[in-house]
């Protein structure tokens, strides 16, 4: 880890986004309200939680030097595998998740965002981290040399679920990746609360969890060398 006051890092990055929070999502709550549409709002929120995890890292970088934290979207930072299959070999060069994070020129995570994660939307995010470790593995590069992020707004799901998921994923790469350790994905909910349809986000301002999101800023802070 690089020579930083960590606690005072974490303490601006809350101040930050605290008060970017309050801006933004008086936004969200508008468009709640004035538009019908299921879509447009569900956009709107997956929005407010791209723009707060950019918040984290623009303030982060305000603390680096030359060399700043580069939080690309996955679909300007393509992998690619390649697969055998009845003697011919087939290759997908779309891999992808929602947010590459790259520091020296040197991608450190994967981060897929949620505005809220129940097991369905694990399951799935577990499926992208697994097609992105396999490509990274590919490459000669070890994959649980990276993080594997899910940075979502609100819990959705059951946690003996999200455990056995987490589980299966740690026990089926350390087997993929030979000379690899198992990869354990690491899940933040940003928001204060159990999620329920009935009482959806633009409705009611959650307060944000000071204490993930300190967690998920030292996770960051501990990839930068």
């Amino acid at each position: 880890m690089i020579n930083l006051n960590k606690a005072e890092v974490i303490d601006k990055v809350l101040v930050n986004l605290e008060s970017y929070y309050e801006r933004e999502y008086s936004e969200l709550k508008q468009v709640g309200y004035t538009h019908v549409t299921e879509g447009l709002i569900r956009d709107a929120a997956g929005d407010l939680v791209e723009k707060l995890l950019q918040n984290i890292f623009d303030t982060i970088n305000n603390f680096l030097g030359c060399d700043k934290i580069v939080s690309k979207v996955g679909s300007t930072d393509f992998l690619k595998k390649t697969i055998e299959y009845k003697g011919k070999v087939y290759v997908n060069d779309k891999i992808q998740v929602d947010r590459h994070v790259w520091y020296k020129n040197k991608r450190i995570a994967f981060i897929e965002n949620k505005t809220y994660l129940d097991t369905c939307y694990y399951d799935r995010a577990l499926a992208d981290f697994k097609k992105i470790a396999q490509a990274l593995y590919q490459e000669g590069k070890n994959p649980s040399a990276y993080a594997y992020i899910v940075f979502a707004g609100q819990d959705a799901g059951k946690e003996n679920t999200f455990l056995t998921y987490k589980a299966e994923f740690y026990n089926e790469t350390k087997w993929l990746f030979k000379d690899c350790n198992g990869i354990e994905p690491q899940t933040f909910f940003f928001l204060k609360g159990k999620r329920r349809s009935v009482n959806p986000w633009y409705k009611t301002k959650f307060e944000l969890n000071h204490q993930v999101i300190s967690d998920f800023v030292e996770l960051i802070l501990s990839l930068l060398d």
